[in-house]
């Protein structure tokens, strides 16, 4: 065979094969800046989410977790937030399409202080008969019991509500002020360090199984919103799940949402925690001759002489406040 003919030969036989390879590497690049895109369209939406949570109640609270038991977040707008948000990311502008979106969203959840507020798809008897939406179910509480029939309801720090089975009657506080009450005989009360693990297991039980629950049951009502994908609680790192018991947390879920391209259909799910600070440090000392405290998030380059938690200890000190926003009042 002729030195032509081999050529010849490589051209019709090599070629396509080089330019399928071609193809195909540069259909995986597109499809690996697509995900990086929805990725992170998901990641600015879940943010914008505890923004707004952490707005709302931050001019309640004294800035720790004393007042927030008081006055708990309202989830709605921070749920809203987050579905606007989304539906922005993704360049979806008008009301019926973002709407259709939000049924990707199986699952909506924030960690409360002291339980779990879910948002899910239910059905419900509204006015015009049954109906089929987003509602927030009761918040379920991070609730521990042992052989002996005693309940532990935790928090996301020290503060419980115990049930003392032996006793028939229920405590509040700290660990240490219940322990120090000295009547109540409940056993996982006497170990820090097994008190801890045991709250931090008993949490991450709460959310794993609702959320397992919750996700499977948006199966049932798929075909009614017409989204084709078979939803489930998908694998996460045991660490991501133990980061969200020290903080108000917020956790989100998108799974089968489809997007075309080269005639194929992509979906994936993301998995979002972030924290709402349980309490913002305060700064005081002398600015400009005069006793001033500020936030540390402020950025302040004046000279803390004192630290404080909430506002009322600084101004119990003699200090009077410094404006983020207006540093020269």
């Amino acid at each position: 065979m002729k030195i032509t003919d081999f050529i010849i030969f490589y051209l019709i036989v090599a070629l396509p094969v080089f330019f399928f390879v071609e193809a195909k590497a540069q259909t995986t690049n597109t499809f690996i800046e697509i995900n990086h895109q929805h990725e992170g369209a998901f990641t600015v939406a879940t943010q914008d989410a505890i923004n707004i949570l952490r707005t709302n109640v931050q001019p309640k609270l004294q800035f720790g977790y004393e007042s927030y038991k008081i006055n708990p977040a309202n989830p709605q707008p921070a749920l809203d937030t987050f579905l606007q948000s989304l539906a922005l990311n993704y360049g979806v502008e008008d009301k019926i399409n973002a709407d259709y979106l939000s049924r990707f969203v199986p699952a909506f959840a924030i960690v409360d202080y002291d339980g779990l507020l879910l948002n899910v798809y239910k059905k419900y008897q509204g006015k015009n008969g049954e109906e089929l939406d987003r509602v927030w179910l009761p918040k379920i509480p991070f609730s521990y019991s042992d052989n002996e029939g005693n309940v532990v309801n935790f928090t996301i720090d020290e503060d419980i509500e115990v049930y003392d089975s032996a006793m028939r009657e229920w405590f509040y506080g700290k660990r240490e002020e219940v322990i120090r009450d000295g009547e109540v005989t409940v056993p996982l009360l006497n170990n820090a360090e097994e008190f801890d693990q045991v709250r931090r297991t008993t949490i991450v039980n709460v959310l794993q199984e609702n959320l397992a629950y919750y996700i499977n049951e948006h199966n049932v009502y798929s075909k009614a919103l017409d989204v084709t994908y078979k939803f489930a609680l998908p694998l996460i790192d045991k660490e991501d799940w133990y980061n969200t018991v020290d903080d108000i947390s917020i956790l989100a879920f998108m799974q089968g949402n489809p997007y075309r391209y080269a005639d194929e259909v992509y979906h994936e799910y993301a998995f979002v925690g972030a924290r709402l600070n349980k309490t913002e440090q305060i700064k005081a000392g002398i600015v400009n001759g005069e006793r001033r405290f500020w936030y540390a998030s402020c950025g302040y380059s004046h000279k803390a002489t004192e630290l404080y938690s909430t506002k009322k200890q600084a101004a119990a000190a003699g200090y009077r406040e410094l404006s983020c926003l207006n540093p020269t009042k």
